[in-house]
């Protein structure tokens, strides 16, 4: 494991940290609005809560991935992670502040958007350093130079998208009838992580022996781009059936990914979490695309509903992903009891969360007075968000250690 794939390890599991104590707080509020005092308000605490597990936990995985797939060295990539949390932490202070841009995941405002656009700047110039650094060198299971230079070259123009997605007057085609957003929309946003899964056993993982025809599951991929493009220009609401099939799309990605991810072999100790990763996967998909349908969103909207398939997306999915990835680095994430109990905290917060959206929409008495079933729920809420606040401290304590299990592309101590 490098020096830069450690560092950022510890940074994102001290993120994922941060953000599960202010979303534990936000589940107090909710139960007992009593604690609420000064200007920090529950909604100053959202943007908090949310861009900490988006840009703390989820984003630095993905930059610990590219300092391995760069090389890049030690000093530059604790300038890189330093210069990220740095930024993260601007944001939540001027969150805390009242200063937003009025648009969730990207609330990203003058200074703290500045910083943020520093720090990316900051690591793709130490890409850049360590691209040049290890120009040259053969080594196992690095993805083929072409790659690596044009990921650069596309990654250069992230800080500017930065920008331009944070304004508020850039905003995404939306369903005016539901305020939400548009099926093909949706369907391209997941292609995003789908192509991530696609390529990242190209560079952690050793290929099988047999690894068949891969050319049905990347044309399928680029057909879905296609739809996606057709379907995001013809615009329309979630009745056209355009909308609908784009989110049919995704529902054969729950198979294809771990079908693909079986033409490779992976660590040992990588197990649970990919079993735990494909699980809700499949379950992220087929909610999401059942959750559009218009009988059923149309009730679930401005519900809790929205807010458990929130959950399940990150404290179930992309959780599972980040841990996955950081173990197929090297870093030890959890142990086999913290692994279950952080799964099945979050899979009971999600079942409670998305009944109390059931029942919240079956009339609106509960916003005059609260009922028992939901303040049953939000204190089952509190506990889940407490024990999984617990399980991630327990795994930011362990962060460094080397997982038990040899370099995937050795194939020593590894299992398909």
């Amino acid at each position: 494991m490098s020096a830069g794939v450690r560092i950022a390890a510890r940074h994102a599991l001290g993120w994922l940290v941060a953000a599960n104590a202010a979303g534990l707080w936000l589940s107090l509020l909710l139960l007992r609005a009593q604690l609420l005092s000064g200007e920090w308000s529950y909604g100053r605490w959202v943007p908090v809560h949310l861009n900490g597990q988006l840009y703390g936990w989820t984003a630095l995985p993905l930059v610990a991935w590219l300092f391995r797939i760069y090389e890049v060295p030690r000093r530059w990539a604790e300038a890189a992670v330093w210069a990220w949390t740095a930024a993260l932490a601007l944001g939540c202070l001027g969150w805390l502040q009242g200063g937003s841009s009025g648009k969730v995941f990207l609330d990203w405002k003058g200074g703290s958007l500045a910083g943020l656009v520093v720090a990316m700047v900051v690591l793709w110039l130490a890409l850049l350093i360590g691209a040049l650094a290890s120009a040259g060198a053969h080594r196992p299971g690095r993805l083929k130079p072409a790659l690596r230079w044009l990921g650069l070259i596309a990654l250069a123009a992230v800080p500017f998208m930065m920008k331009m997605a944070a304004s508020p007057d850039a905003y995404p085609p939306i369903d005016e009838s539901t305020g939400g957003p548009l099926g093909s929309s949706l369907l391209g946003s997941t292609l995003f992580v789908i192509g991530l899964m696609l390529l990242l056993p190209a560079s952690l993982a050793r290929p099988v022996v047999k690894r068949g025809a891969s050319w049905p599951v990347m044309g399928f991929f680029g057909f879905s781009w296609l739809a996606f493009g057709l379907a995001e220009a013809a615009g329309g609401t979630h009745r056209d059936w355009w909308q609908i099939g784009s989110m049919l799309l995704l529902l054969p990605w729950a198979l294809l990914l771990p079908r693909w991810w079986k033409r490779y072999e992976w660590p040992t100790a990588s197990r649970p979490w990919r079993v735990a990763m494909f699980g809700w996967w499949a379950l992220l998909v087929v909610s999401g695309v059942t959750a559009y349908f218009p009988e059923v969103l149309d009730r679930l909207k401005f519900t809790h509903g929205l807010v458990a398939h929130s959950h399940l997306a990150m404290a179930g999915f992309t959780t599972s992903f980040c841990a996955c990835l950081l173990t197929l680095m090297g870093v030890k994430v959890g142990n086999a009891a913290s692994i279950v109990v952080w799964n099945g905290a979050a899979l009971g917060m999600v079942a409670v969360l998305m009944a109390m959206g059931w029942g919240e929409s079956a009339g609106y008495g509960w916003m005059i007075e609260a009922p028992w079933w939901q303040v049953a729920g939000f204190a089952v809420r509190s506990l889940g968000g407490l024990v999984m606040l617990g399980a991630s401290v327990s795994w930011w304590m362990g962060t460094g250690l080397e997982a038990p299990a040899a370099d995937p592309v050795t194939g020593k101590g590894v299992t398909a």
